[in-house]
């Protein structure tokens, strides 16, 4: 793609889109074999090793190797329509600017495009211009590994109403009991924490233990309870963060009943999977569609990354 090229909008990134990436383009400097090992590896749903691995096919391939297929252009033709409907969904112009750099990032694999728009790592999940905060927010973290996101959300609120934290990984989740507990009494006694995943239903489920990257899965190596939001807890709520490995559409569904009747603010990941990017927005507004959407990209390091894609509903 020449450097040149000005997208203003998702129209024009379609009319672009034979010259962005041709349709003969074939994947450069990448042997068939690699290339199917590539796509088996579970690289979308481990953030250190596959930033890791990431960094070292881009560096062995050059950054107009496309990393993940399953992500690429073939994708961005394949659902033209989903994407040019979440495009004009999307509430401000940052968002829709967003969505062009993820989509010309997918058909071309340059680093730079995709982080045009990208923020501050810092300000994940607690985007100043979307999210705000008062003294009696009831917060939601899914995926709370030890505790890192709970810290920067009090960091944020300074005081608040209680906090709910759910982290499947029982090595994570004792670090996060240990983290927490410097808050001191007076705050720690609002914090909630389960050893469970989050999910559409309540259930006993297989899970990967994988550090950062713990996740659902069958072939899992040990047990886990997983909770449906609406079923455990049974109070308002008023915001609702979700990192959790693929896991994000079963565990909205399972929250459906809150985002109807309490709308809360919701920040949810939307990269683990290829189709998180619209399937996601368009789940939220199929239960409530009184929300507004917005999408932020987050820099991780050197930004030889895609992930840390995250949705705002409000």
């Amino acid at each position: 793609m020449s450097d040149e090229l000005i997208i203003n909008n998702v129209g024009e990134f379609y009319d672009s889109l034979e010259m962005i990436a041709p349709p003969d383009t074939i994947l450069v400097g990448v042997t068939k074999k690699l290339e199917v090992f590539w796509r088996q590896f579970p690289i979308g749903f481990c953030k250190k090793t596959g930033k890791t691995l990431d960094k070292f096919r881009h560096k062995v391939f050059g950054a107009k190797d496309i990393l993940l297929t399953e992500y690429g252009v073939d994708n961005v033709r394949k659902n033209e329509n989903e994407y040019r409907w979440l495009y004009n969904e999307l509430s401000d112009l940052k968002s829709k600017k967003t969505l062009l750099c993820l989509l010309q990032f997918r058909a071309t694999a340059n680093y730079e495009v995709l982080h045009k728009e990208s923020d501050n790592l810092g300000n994940q999940y607690f985007d100043p211009d979307i999210i705000k905060f008062n003294k009696e927010e009831i917060f939601v973290d899914c995926g709370g590994y030890i505790g890192d996101t709970t810290d920067q959300f009090i960091e944020h609120v300074g005081n608040f109403n209680k906090i709910y934290l759910y982290e499947p990984n029982p090595v994570n989740y004792d670090e996060a009991i240990v983290n927490l507990s410097k808050w001191g009494k007076s705050l720690s006694d609002k914090i909630i924490c389960r050893k469970a995943g989050v999910g559409r239903d309540n259930k006993i489920q297989k899970i990967s233990i994988e550090g950062a990257c713990s996740k659902i899965s069958i072939d899992g190596n040990s047990d886990v309870d997983v909770v449906a939001l609406d079923a455990d807890i049974k109070e308002s709520v008023t915001f609702i963060k979700m990192d959790i490995e693929g896991s994000e559409i079963d565990a909205l569904m399972g929250a459906k009943k809150h985002l109807l009747s309490e709308k809360p603010k919701l920040a949810i990941c939307v990269y683990h999977k290829p189709d998180d990017l619209w399937e996601i927005p368009k789940l939220i507004l199929k239960l409530n569609p009184s929300y507004n959407i917005y999408l932020r990209q987050y820099k991780y390091g050197d930004g030889l990354n895609a992930f840390d894609t995250v949705l705002y509903a409000v």
